[in-house]
């Protein structure tokens, strides 16, 4: 059954021109505009857009019924409005879209939102790459992100016009097979270039890191496996008796691996968590309440890694 909010989408898809000025316009993601999109239409039995370019257009019976949207959801707010007294209608709460790479969902985000009271904001979350939430921020379709600046030498990715509040710096560790951890404390940055790794998926954001780590200090790694979920890269590690690194914050106890912050004699990849937003924000009510959230969270998850 359609409801309200897929109508409301398609009619600002049309007035908009678009996907991505929709998606900014509802403060939603793209991939959510064209989900909703795509079941209205399942619903109708007919295609509402189609291909025009790199960008899409409404169909001629998804422009009927993105006009027929518009009446519908102008008479529900008419009708709603009309039997509402000043006691009675809600106050707006801002509409807040975050997004936040997985592991800092994880260990981050949620955690920040569990056991407290009801935020003065409606909050919509969205999984990003750990660089790619400050270029939405930018783009303006998202208001904040728990993103990633780099350290351990890589360049700091272009922040101007956002502002940057550090949650935590993070070390990776080296994981791996107690035999292979042991015989990298004991002979150095050489042998790590025989080792199996299990490394990210080639091309993400932690891929770069710590390829670029290992070769400044000239190790030549050997890939058995990639994957970009943390919990599964120590799995991959005991099972094809290779290591690996991971975040800190990222770690579990598995039987069978060992770690070691300063595996071989080089020091540890590391990486700055953030949280970004607009200049503007910094001073909403929204942005200090999630600051201040996120930072008891991260400071919570640190006590506990340091007590593993």
């Amino acid at each position: 059954m359609a409801n309200l909010q897929q109508l409301r989408t398609l009619h600002t898809v049309r007035s908009h021109g678009g996907i991505h000025a929709a998606a900014k316009a509802l403060h939603l993601s793209p991939s959510a505009v064209s989900q909703q999109i795509k079941s209205l239409s399942s619903e109708c039995g007919f295609a509402l857009v189609e291909p025009e370019g790199r960008g899409i257009r409404l169909t001629d019976e998804g422009s009927i019924i993105a006009e027929v949207a518009a009446r519908i959801a102008d008479l529900w707010q008419t009708s709603v409005a009309r039997h509402q007294t000043p006691s009675t209608q809600p106050q707006r709460r801002p509409t807040i879209a975050l997004g936040a790479f997985p592991s800092a969902m994880g260990t981050c985000v949620l955690p920040a939102l569990r056991g407290e009271d009801q935020l003065p904001f409606h909050l919509q979350l969205f999984e990003t790459a750990p660089c790619e939430g400050r270029d939405l921020v930018k783009a303006g379709i998202l208001q904040a992100a728990v993103s990633v600046k780099e350290t351990d030498g890589l360049p700091v990715a272009e922040l101007d016009g956002l502002h940057t509040v550090p949650l935590r710096h993070e070390p990776f560790v080296l994981v791996g097979p107690p035999g292979l951890v042991s015989m990298a404390i004991r002979c150095g940055p050489e042998s790590l270039s025989g080792f199996p790794w299990v490394l990210p998926r080639v091309g993400s954001d932690c891929d770069r890191l710590i390829s670029a780590h290992l070769a400044r200090h000239g190790v030549m790694v050997r890939p058995v496996g990639r994957t970009d979920d943390w919990n599964l890269s120590q799995d991959m590690a005991l099972a094809l008796s290779a290591v690996t690194y991971v975040p800190a914050s990222a770690l579990v106890r598995r039987e069978g691996l060992s770690r070691s912050v300063d595996g071989a004699g080089i020091p540890a990849p590391s990486r700055t968590v953030v949280l970004v937003a607009e200049e503007a924000a910094a001073v909403s009510s929204w942005f200090i309440v999630l600051e201040q959230r996120f930072k008891r969270a991260c400071a919570r998850t640190a006590v506990a890694v340091h007590a593993s």
